[in-house]
């Protein structure tokens, strides 16, 4: 008998695994692909990965008037997803994927050797950060780590239960690590979860579950106290087999950088830019490490890096606006919550004010959303340009008018980017407010006085 290659192939597997399968060894990969964070070409997704220290940033923000800090993990939108992601997708379209633990007896408890992960985030649209535990009844004589790809587990015929345990456990960067956020540039005390992949060990880290029995499965990834709230797993609902993902809102001003000090009040994913704004964290019902990002669009005149520190102090009356955008980020919220901020100096204001010698315009738009480059003008209300910038990386504008180069009686400016006025703003003197203010109280006070006059008089009106 003429033994063929694929004969071969398939004795010697039987001979050395009987629970690996020909298909599960020809799917194994001979390296570990590079992750989306690795990417030579900076985006969105990887600039704030430190590649030369293979280090997650915990990134500063706020939420209800206290700091907080996460990590950036997954960017589900229509240039990350595309086909999947679209203008009016909701959470419940960001993927979840299976992962695989075999175990004897139907529990984490008795889960035997490295999980095995569905997909990697070289597989495009199908993977995810959010995963299901499926359970995989161990055959026989079982020898732990034997399945190392999916294919091994669905050609081995062992029986297979879906859980409905929802795990955040971001594939990353072989070696990489997760900087500690109240100790900048030092790692947490966070390990890595190592799981298969088409035969390879790939690293993950683990975050929030939606059951008790992972976080405690979990805890010995957390090298000091597993129970410190800091970096405490999570045990939260934030999703479901059925209903997917759940999101929770963020206010997205990292765009702008004006009063801004990097290293000091800088947030992320740009540390040159304002700390980012969300109302939930871990303690909260309905909090979520998903973030549907609401790009902020318009900033009061004058806006420095935080002045607003909570979705209270974001209101339109005060001079913001957003729009809601089809992006969804994994960013779990990491470390101690800080102390509230008692005093706040937020003095909004929502139009030009010509008594000083300039202001500051910063906005963005729908359309200009991470497009660099795009010339914005200002514009009197008959198109007179009377100042100009571009949009930076992130597709922000932020300008200083001078007050000489508003003309006399101009009571509005137009702000113009690919030929649309994408916001109006009104232009008034604040001194002048003031002066029809006093000269209000003037008349009344005067008459005031003069009714107090005829009443010592014993005059009557």
């Amino acid at each position: 008998m003429k033994l063929t290659g694929s004969i071969f192939l398939t004795l010697a597997l039987a001979a050395v695994a009987p629970w690996t399968s020909v298909h599960g060894l020809l799917d194994c990969l001979d390296e570990a692909p590079a992750t989306v964070y690795e990417a030579t070409d900076m985006s969105p997704q990887n600039m704030d990965y430190d590649a030369a220290n293979k280090m997650f940033i915990a990134h500063s923000g706020w939420y209800n008037d206290q700091l907080v800090h996460y990590y950036k993990f997954r960017i589900f939108a229509p240039g990350t997803y595309s086909g999947l992601i679209a203008p009016g997708s909701t959470a419940a379209d960001v993927p979840l994927q299976k992962m695989y633990v075999v175990t004897t007896d139907g529990t984490l408890t008795g889960s035997v050797g490295s999980p095995v992960i569905q997909y990697h985030t070289a597989d495009g649209n199908s993977y995810s950060d959010f995963m299901e535990i499926v359970f995989v009844d161990a055959p026989a004589g079982y020898a732990a780590d034997s399945f190392k790809s999916e294919a091994d587990v669905l050609d081995s015929g062992a029986t297979l239960t879906e859980s409905g345990i929802i795990l955040n456990i971001p594939v990353v960067p072989t070696g990489s690590t997760l900087e500690h956020p109240h100790d900048k540039g030092t790692m947490a005390p966070i390990d890595p979860t190592i799981v298969w992949y088409r035969c390879q060990p790939i690293t993950t880290y683990i975050f929030e579950v939606t059951d008790q029995s992972a976080a405690d499965y979990f805890a010995d990834t957390r090298t000091e106290d597993p129970t410190d709230f800091a970096f405490a797993i999570p045990v939260v609902n934030f999703a479901s087999k059925d209903g997917g993902v759940r999101a929770i809102p963020l206010r997205h001003v990292n765009q702008f950088s004006h009063g801004v000090m990097e290293g000091v009040n800088g947030g992320g994913p740009s540390p040159a830019g304002m700390r980012n704004i969300i109302n939930l964290d871990r303690p909260d019902p309905g909090y979520s490490p998903l973030w549907s990002i609401d790009w902020v669009t318009e900033l009061p005149v004058n806006y420095k890096a935080d002045q607003a520190t909570s979705f209270t102090d974001m209101a339109e009356a005060k001079g913001y606006d957003y729009f809601t955008t089809p992006m969804f980020v994994n960013c779990p919220d990491i470390g101690n919550i800080g102390e509230p901020v008692l005093e706040k100096t937020n003095g909004f204001t929502p139009y030009i004010n010509t008594d000083v010698d300039s202001n500051y315009i910063l906005g963005s738009h729908m359309s200009l959303i991470f497009q660099p480059d795009v010339p914005v003008s200002f514009q009197t209300s008959d198109g007179t340009e009377i100042g100009s910038t571009a949009t930076n990386m992130m597709g922000a504008y932020e300008y200083e008018l001078m007050t000489a180069d508003i003309p006399e009686g101009t009571d509005m400016i137009n702000v113009v980017a690919n030929d649309e006025t994408i916001r109006t703003i009104d232009v008034m003197s604040k001194m002048m407010d003031m002066d029809d203010t006093s000269a209000a109280f003037g008349i009344r006070s005067g008459v005031m006085g003069i009714l107090a006059l005829a009443a010592s008089a014993g005059l009557a009106f």
